[in-house]
């Protein structure tokens, strides 16, 4: 299987596992859609393979028990609300204290390690120091300056920068999505494995059929967005995951009608669209564009302040149509 994000970090790494030098632990740093959770994945099931020839090999029983999700030898720590707190660590430890069930290494990833709590830091740092198992650690951050730097000169510091949007589009195109809405979603979540995900989602057409919808009342005037926002959204009980996705989706969608109103079509993430962004453009002033993209994700950081849901969305729509 070939790395999912080309370039100096896989070449290196790829280097690592052909040798048999593989670090004790690992801090990928970079932006968010820089590749590094794919990078990690990969890595992660090219060390527990057990098939022949160039790793991983995707299909032996430990790369199919990875795949699933369900690899006991593996554990991905998230953070818990805001933080990565001391207990998450604790029980890595306690999971790994015991036998490796399916292979002789065990791994854990830590995504946005740069986010833990300092009694977080310090009890992985023992675990760094002390492990109890052969295992290899994988850490992701944005930045390494709120680490600790002892848990830095722990590990092998591996850079990511941001992909470029185009190969994210490829990516996805390879993946069986159309060339526009590979781009749209190329844009739109900016990781790969985001956007992967996302594709691959229960509420995927839902949001993009919303996001067009929404526009297309709040500029014709036409229907009634709050009764949309009632019947599609808090009536089937939209998680906030998936309500968080429709107002990235419908800020990117007016970003694109601001671009067609600059004159700057080429710019536009969904390409598809480009005769509903040339309607629209018609009808708003760039001021109220950049108001409409404002609103939106205001109110899209006051939900994940947990905001009252139905109310939030609601004076949304409102001063959407103010505008």
């Amino acid at each position: 299987m070939t790395w999912p994000v080309p370039g100096p970090a896989a070449d290196m790494l790829a280097r690592s596992l052909q040798t048999g030098r593989l670090a004790h632990a690992y801090l990928f740093v970079g932006p968010e859609g820089s590749g590094q959770a794919e990078t990690a994945n990969h890595l992660a099931m090219s060390i527990l393979c057990q098939g022949e020839g160039e790793k991983p090999c995707g299909v032996c029983f430990q790369c199919r028990l990875f795949q699933s999700g369900n690899h006991p030898d593996v554990i991905v720590i998230e953070p818990d609300g805001n933080a990565i707190k001391i207990a998450q660590v604790r029980e890595l430890q306690k999971a790994f204290s015991r036998k490796s069930m399916e292979t002789a290494t065990k791994v854990y990833i830590v995504h946005q390690a740069d986010r833990m709590t300092v009694e977080a830091a310090n009890a992985l740092l023992k675990f760094l120091e002390e492990p109890t198992t052969p295992v290899v650690a994988i850490l992701l951050a944005e930045s390494k300056s709120k680490l600790l730097p002892t848990v830095i000169s722990r590990c092998q510091l591996i850079p990511f920068d941001r992909l470029p949007v185009g190969h994210t589009q490829e990516l996805l195109q390879r993946e069986g999505l159309s060339a526009s809405r590979a781009k749209f979603l190329a844009h739109f979540k900016q990781s790969f494995g985001a956007a992967k995900e996302f594709a691959s989602g229960e509420r995927f057409a839902e949001v993009l059929s919303l996001m067009v919808q929404l526009s297309e009342e709040l500029a014709t005037r036409r229907g009634n967005p709050l009764f949309t926002i009632q019947e599609k959204v808090i009536k089937p009980s939209w998680t906030s995951g998936e309500i968080d996705d429709l107002l990235e989706a419908l800020a990117w969608w007016y970003r694109d009608v601001l671009h067609v109103r600059l004159g700057l079509e080429t710019a536009v993430a969904a390409d598809g669209q480009l005769d509903k962004y040339r309607s629209q453009a018609a009808q708003y002033r760039t001021d109220q564009l950049v108001g409409m993209i404002d609103t939106i994700l205001s109110t899209k950081k006051r939900l994940q302040g947990n905001a009252n849901v139905q109310l939030t969305l609601e004076q949304m729509i409102l001063r959407l149509q103010g505008v």
